[in-house]
């Protein structure tokens, strides 16, 4: 039973992989071909006829004017252009799931389980765990990159 729980995420991580690199190909197709748009076009807002309104007069003082946002760095600029951290790291945390639970399944058998298998599911949990974290950071890079 262990052996078909890891051998089937074995598969099942070769299947995500190979499918995830068709999609990419494909996007990157799609975008090669004449006539496809980068970005999508936005419409131009219409004024509105409606007259100006006055400012309410206050007896505070002004405010400053606002500063720019400054400009993200080369770290976060490069770090939003990555898009593999989130797949991989659900990839590796589905992987490490079903091997603690063969972990969990050897447990109850007459045999004892190979030493290793305990280590590498260890180091299973500790890279889904990178690659998450690495995941999270995608994504708020890619928030602050979206908001200049």
């Amino acid at each position: 039973m262990a052996y078909l729980l890891v051998m089937g995420g074995m598969a099942l991580s070769v299947l995500f992989t190979l499918a995830w690199g068709l999609v990419c190909v494909s996007r990157w197709l799609a975008g090669c071909l004449p006539g496809a748009d980068r970005k999508p076009a936005r419409r131009a807002a219409r004024p509105s006829p409606s007259r100006p309104k006055a400012a309410p007069r206050s007896r505070t003082r002004k405010a400053a004017p606002a500063k720019a946002p400054a400009k993200p760095w080369w770290v976060t600029r490069w770090l939003a252009r990555q898009r593999s951290p989130l797949p991989l790291g659900l990839l590796a945390l589905l992987l490490y799931g079903g091997s603690r639970l063969a972990e969990y399944g050897m447990a109850f058998r007459p045999q004892a389980a190979p030493g290793e298998f305990h280590g590498l599911v260890s180091s299973l949990g500790w890279g889904a765990a990178v690659l998450l974290t690495l995941a999270g950071m995608n994504l708020l890079a890619l928030w602050r990159c979206r908001q200049q």
